[in-house]
């Protein structure tokens, strides 16, 4: 029991440090663009859509997830992961600098990690409903979007200088490695159950069918947000042409 604790508050502890960059990031973003290790969020339309995918993120992993789980309800869990998966493409197909921000292994690393993620929740929708899994997908997976950020960030002061980089070649694979620890290590904990805050439903949980209007309104929600999401993406290329001295007749601002 005294090992669940432990494991238990240094999970708690990597999931409260990566909630914490996330945020630290935004107020960056808004307030103090200078000091942003990833400067593409110095746009206010980046940065717009990455506060969107940080509350996104902490909603699923936080509130929607574990209540869909709770509640055994297969509509509100995916429609949750529907949402971040919304929410998450435009970030990694914009604003992707982990090679030159990490170095390039560990760019390798993180693209090879996201194909492995989106083909797993794949596979497991498809599969027949299996609570475990889902548990899995969340206390695994979702939650290790803040997870390995603290440490990835704190060692990369190893290394985040061409004079540091010469001088320690070596730092972005003990990066690496402890990344990679955090991911194997996550898996087992949360396999395990040693989380003592995540839960697998009991067999004599029934499942939650939702009424028509609350399938309306997530539905809904979950429209809003791609239509949210399809905007902004327009917006950030008007803004890049703009800053090019590029202007579009036509504008998203029109829509």
């Amino acid at each position: 029991m005294i090992a669940k604790y432990v494991i238990t508050i240094v999970y708690s502890a990597l999931l409260a440090g990566g909630l914490f960059v996330g945020v630290w990031q935004i107020y960056q973003g808004f307030f103090k663009r200078a000091e942003l290790l990833n400067p593409q969020f110095g746009n206010k339309v980046a940065i717009r859509m990455f506060t969107v995918h940080i509350f996104v993120v902490t909603c699923d992993l936080f509130v929607i997830g574990p209540l869909a789980i709770a509640h055994k309800s297969t509509f509100f869990y995916w429609s949750g992961r529907i949402l971040l998966l919304n929410t998450a493409l435009p970030i990694a197909a914009f604003f992707n600098r982990n090679p030159q921000t990490f170095g390039n292994f560990i760019g390798r690393w993180v693209m090879l990690r996201n194909f492995f993620e989106y083909g797993i929740h794949i596979v497991f929708f498809a599969m027949p409903v299996s609570w475990f899994r889902y548990y899995l997908l969340l206390w695994w997976l979702v939650a290790y979007r803040y997870l390995d950020v603290g440490p990835r960030r704190l060692l990369q002061r190893l290394y985040n200088t061409p004079e540091k980089q010469a001088a320690r070649p070596w730092a972005q694979y003990v990066n690496w490695g402890t990344i990679v620890s955090i991911y194997i290590g996550a898996f087992f904990a949360v396999f395990y159950k040693q989380i003592l805050f995540a839960t697998v439903p009991s067999a004599a949980t029934h499942s939650y069918t939702p009424s028509h209007w609350v399938v309306g309104i997530v539905v809904g929600v979950n429209f809003a947000v791609l239509l949210f999401e399809w905007i902004t993406i327009r917006q950030y290329s008007d803004s890049l042409l703009a800053e090019a001295g590029v202007h579009e007749k036509v504008t998203a601002a029109h829509y």
